[in-house]
């Protein structure tokens, strides 16, 4: 039976990336550079400081990794806490999972203050009992570490816990490691979608669907 859900934030409890997509491609133009084809996909399941490095690394950047994560985080400030909305369907998962009295964690690869401003503005912060980075955790979502960081402060266990991401790389992480995994359709992610189906428990591929979790009840 399910004690615990964790969700990725970006793509999927909100519906954000676009805005990374563009955001990304505009830091690295602003270099004078042209972005290689599929640069947010690469980076979503990294942290911001893996990520920064990876720019660097590949584009030959002049920048620290500092100096990049700031400007990705002042250019996302405005947008997390005025613009950004949920995903379809997300509220009423979150109150469904609430009544059942299962807990709820988010482990994202942003800065945990803009998911901590983003989950605010949308109206969904109280449901969660931690809200966990990548960034302060040190490593990225190829790594298990935040998953199992998100059960120690739930108290569950990875048999019993949901790891719901649109990355493939978060959903194949959690599966390796004994966690049932959701995986969320998301259009920067899409080439990998037959993949995450197969390794999905669930398969959120549009809204939302409450139904989908209750099953998880029986």
């Amino acid at each position: 039976m399910i004690q615990g859900v964790i969700f990725d934030a970006d793509g999927t409890l909100l519906d954000s990336m676009p805005y990374w997509d563009r955001s990304v491609l505009g830091i690295v133009r602003s270099f004078g550079l042209v972005p290689e084809k599929g640069l947010t996909e690469i980076l979503t399941p990294m942290s911001m400081e893996e990520g920064a490095q990876y720019l660097i690394d590949r584009y030959k950047l002049t920048a620290s990794v500092e100096e990049i994560v700031a400007e990705e985080n002042r250019r996302a400030e405005e947008f997390y806490e005025t613009k950004v909305g949920l995903k379809n369907g997300v509220l009423p998962l979150l109150d469904m999972l609430a009544e059942n009295g299962v807990r709820l964690s988010v482990a994202t690869a942003t800065d945990k203050y803009l998911i901590d401003k983003a989950l605010k503005a949308t109206g969904i912060i109280s449901y969660f009992d931690a809200v966990l980075s990548c960034g302060d955790i040190g490593e990225g979502k190829s790594s298990p570490t935040i998953f199992f960081k998100a059960c120690e402060i739930m108290k569950t266990q990875p048999q019993h816990t949901v790891v719901v991401d649109d990355s493939l790389t978060a959903i194949t992480t959690a599966k390796n490691n004994g966690f049932k995994t959701a995986a969320v359709y998301d259009d920067m992610q899409k080439k990998h979608w037959a993949q995450l189906c197969r390794l999905g428990d669930m398969l959120i591929e549009n809204d939302f669907d409450k139904d989908i979790f209750k099953e998880l009840f029986v």
